[in-house]
């Protein structure tokens, strides 16, 4: 996509899209203007360079405890002072605040699994409760029984986002790693830890589908995603027979926060982009031709971290070096329209996003470049021959995902 003043950008991130059923299209319809509007608003922010007077999402993370320590999350980067839940209160306030303005969506997850949270369906009927039209949250799929599924559903949740990595059990075994913090976490309060398994994790996106089925709705969607490496891309069409048949929603998204350095030391990644991409390489081509992006998150969301910091992406090392803001003394109101969101985005709309730290190296931005000077046959001299291999493996259907913009 591009901006008005013919900017890169992207109102859907790093995702591409495999499937939508025709029941989520019907879904979408009868949502209602208020709906339809934000979802209007959700590109159209993005083109028009408007951030509004609020964001329209808040990205909350209720938790930052997980059970997993993926392969590819940066999870285990976060230091220990970091790891804790957001009090429901504090939800609650900037809730409140949200419905003053028409707040329309919320997310309530961030690095950490949402469902530890036992008090989880509060935080979905508060939202609901006050106005919010489209609460979502993203699971690894590990926890789950009827009970929780039909809690969820009465609580209003709208949408569901399963992470299910590989349809094949032996990748997908490898890729999710019981997290040992979580283990002794459960074994001090005498609990044993729940484990996983593949067919643990389909069993749990086919049993809450079953639950939502037999009542006869339409909602929550729910949607199958897939962190596209160089081990799983060719299995998209296996990923494909697998959920078509029974879920709304299948996308794909190319691994982000790749092995860099973070905050607190040298994270290194154990999986490889199914796109190679040489970021500094893409930096200075971009720079170079004058190719300008402009963050589309500058415009639609703002994230609400465990610890009181307003961040403006999920980046890893924003949680450090990119606040905003704080949400224990300051309204969000604030913070979005105040000087530092006002500067951070004057600096993306004059083309010189690469001067800040934290955007300098950031996935979402120098993939979408990448994106874009393919479509438009620039070459850059080591991705020629490393693009053709990756599109080669990907097969047509992924082709078009990755060269698309929306």
């Amino acid at each position: 996509m591009r901006t008005k003043d013919d900017a890169v950008s992207n109102p859907y991130y790093t995702y591409g899209m495999l499937y939508k059923s025709e029941s989520f299209k019907n879904w979408e319809a009868a949502k209602g203007p208020r709906f339809e509007e934000y979802r209007r608003a959700w590109t159209q922010r993005v083109q028009d360079l408007d951030p509004g007077v609020f964001p329209l999402n808040l990205n909350t993370e209720i938790t930052t405890r997980c059970n997993l320590a993926c392969s590819f999350c940066t999870h285990l980067s976060l230091k220990p002072e970091q790891i804790g839940d957001i009090p429901f209160e504090d939800f609650k306030r900037v809730v409140d605040e949200g419905e003053r303005f028409g707040l329309p969506t919320v997310n309530i997850n961030g690095l950490g699994e949402p469902l530890l949270r036992k008090d989880i369906t509060e935080f979905i009927k508060y939202a609901k409760q006050h106005g919010v039209v489209d609460i979502m949250f993203h699971t690894n799929g590990t926890i789950m029984s009827a009970g929780l599924a039909g809690s969820l559903i009465d609580a209003g949740l709208d949408r569901i986002v399963f992470s299910v990595d590989s349809p094949d059990k032996k990748t997908y075994e490898s890729m999710r790693i019981l997290n040992s913090s979580y283990v002794e976490s459960m074994k001090k309060e005498n609990q044993k830890p729940k484990g996983f398994s593949w067919e643990k994790t389909v069993g749990n996106v086919m049993l809450f589908l079953d639950v939502r089925n037999k009542r006869g709705l339409a909602s929550p969607i729910v949607r199958a995603t897939m962190v596209a490496t160089d081990r799983t891309i060719h299995q998209v069409p296996d990923l494909m027979n697998l959920w078509k048949p029974h879920v709304d929603h299948i996308t794909v998204q190319d691994l982000t926060w790749r092995t860099k350095l973070l905050e607190n030391g040298y994270w290194e990644n154990k999986e490889t982009s199914a796109l190679p991409a040489n970021f500094d390489s893409i930096r200075e081509e971009a720079v170079r031709r004058g190719i300008r992006f402009v963050c589309p998150y500058l415009y639609q969301s703002i994230y609400q971290f465990y610890g009181g910091d307003l961040i403006p992406c999920g980046n890893p090392n924003a949680r450090t070096h990119l606040i905003m803001g704080k949400w224990d003394s300051q309204t969000i109101h604030e913070v979005w329209t105040g000087r530092t969101y006002r500067e951070l985005r004057e600096l993306h709309q004059a083309g010189r996003w690469y001067e800040h730290p934290i955007c300098r190296d950031c996935d979402v931005a120098l993939l979408e470049l990448y994106k874009d000077m393919i479509k438009r046959n620039i070459k850059i001299d080591w991705a020629e021959s490393e693009l053709d291999k990756s599109l080669a493996i990907m097969g047509e259907q992924l082709e078009a995902i990755y060269l698309q913009n929306d």
